[in-house]
């Protein structure tokens, strides 16, 4: 979130005080403490790509938080800004370009480690610049597609069982015309889309107001509009499961001790971003000793150390916390070989490798290849892995010049070992290599 040129102060002075609304039954005080990586962890990763996402969830995020702006052509898009500028470098607004043209894209063009989005630096400060276009390779496990801006019907089935937080933006903030059209659209899509429990905010009240009235079911957070009344008031738009809010808002301090407990005894949850303010461990901290029910990091390895540093109670189930993915892996990944291509003239073959569902972690491992008879060494190996959510990759694997010269002599039998990082079983299948 951004800030937006209304005064908070003056809101608040133009309320009369009421009582507060009786608290509702509310999973959202169930659901915590989250780490909400915002954008993907746009300090860690490439702002609101695929990458982003599953790298965050990898190392431990609970939550999405997302942005979405619409294509000229009515898709919406996982983008904070009304402009591509940003993160892509091209100087258009996503109003004005197709689908087509805005994937077309690079999404981590003006993205530096542990900086974030940073344009106009020497090229060799942006190491994923280029993996998009596919001239540079891309991380194991990961395609060029990974790099593009996702749509969010992209993120929403490949993610189906993740937490969401969705954020309806418009074409500036004074646009509410934009506004209102883009929480139609995102009406529209959640309504052929499996989503996972979502809630949906927006800057612009007349927005979140606007998707509550289609879509009552799905949670949503109140825009500066409502979340002013509540604290002037304690007074939260219909709907309301969680109260989102910065630090500090116009001069004045939002999150205090009293706010949490006005807010949790009102039945709302807390969600604490920082966009544009101080983000730090120290900050982190500060926000869980007040008792915040999720942040909205840019950094979220970081908070995934504060939380396993302070023992924090988190969402139940989620094996990669506290850096835990690994560990899990190595007991669940279980790969099999699907298919293996004939050899090329070159001495590779491509081979398919595939793990069950559920994919909510990352794992790694070995593929090698050996002859079915015979202590013969092996006939080529290489190293697969499979990102969050991803159950299916594709891996080249090189023989040795023994073992292509064998091979072009005919059909040779191998049986294929499968090793995941840190567990000692292999998965052993026969094949037959041959060109």
């Amino acid at each position: 979130m951004k800030s937006i040129s209304i005064s908070l102060a003056a809101l608040m002075l133009t309320l009369a005080a009421a009582a507060p609304a009786p608290a509702a039954e509310n999973p959202w005080l169930e659901r915590r403490v989250l780490n909400m990586t915002h954008q993907g962890g746009e300090n860690e990763h490439p702002s609101g790509t695929m990458f982003a996402l599953r790298e965050s969830l990898a190392l431990g995020a609970d939550m999405l938080e997302l942005d979405v702006q619409p294509t000229q052509d009515g898709h919406l898009m996982v983008l904070h800004d009304q402009s591509v500028r940003r993160t892509t470098g091209i100087d258009r607004s996503v109003y004005e370009l197709t689908l087509q043209e805005v994937q077309e894209l690079d999404g981590a063009y003006n993205f530096v480690p542990g900086r974030g989005t940073v344009a106009d630096l020497e090229a060799a400060a942006y190491p994923m610049r280029g993996i998009r276009t596919g001239e540079r390779t891309p991380p194991p496990g990961y395609t060029p597609q990974d790099f593009r801006i996702p749509t969010l019907e992209e993120v929403l089935r490949a993610f189906p069982d993740v937490p969401m937080n969705i954020e309806i933006k418009g074409r500036s903030d004074e646009d509410r015309d934009s506004f209102l059209r883009n929480a139609d659209l995102l009406v529209s899509l959640l309504q052929r889309v499996p989503a996972p429990p979502l809630i949906v905010v927006s800057f612009n009240q007349d927005a979140v107001d606007r998707f509550h009235a289609a879509l009552p079911e799905v949670a949503v957070a109140p825009g500066i509009v409502g979340v002013a009344t509540f604290v002037a008031a304690g007074l939260a738009p219909a709907g309301t499961r969680a109260l989102q809010v910065p630090p500090t808002f116009g001069g004045l301090t939002i999150m205090t001790p009293d706010f949490v407990e006005r807010a949790h005894r009102a039945g709302h949850a807390v969600h604490v971003w920082f966009s544009g303010q101080e983000e730090s461990e120290r900050v982190y901290d500060a926000m869980l000793d007040m008792g915040a029910d999720g942040l909205m990091p840019a950094r979220p390895r970081a908070l995934e150390r504060v939380l396993c540093r302070r023992a924090t109670p988190r969402l139940p189930g989620n094996p990669n916390h506290c850096f835990g993915g690994a560990r899990h892996a190595a007991r669940s990944c279980a790969p099999r070989l699907v298919s293996i291509s004939r050899v090329d003239a070159s001495g590779r073959a491509f081979a398919v490798l595939a793990r069950p569902a559920p994919a909510s972690y990352a794992c790694r491992g070995a593929l090698r290849l050996r002859a079915a008879t015979g202590s013969r060494p092996p006939l080529g190996s290489t190293s697969f892995s499979f990102p969050y959510g991803v159950r299916e990759t594709t891996v080249r694997v090189r023989l040795g010049t023994r073992a292509h010269a064998r091979v072009r002599r005919g059909t040779v039998r191998a049986t294929s070992l499968l090793r995941v990082d840190g567990a000692r079983r292999d998965r052993a299948r026969r094949v037959s290599l041959r060109r």
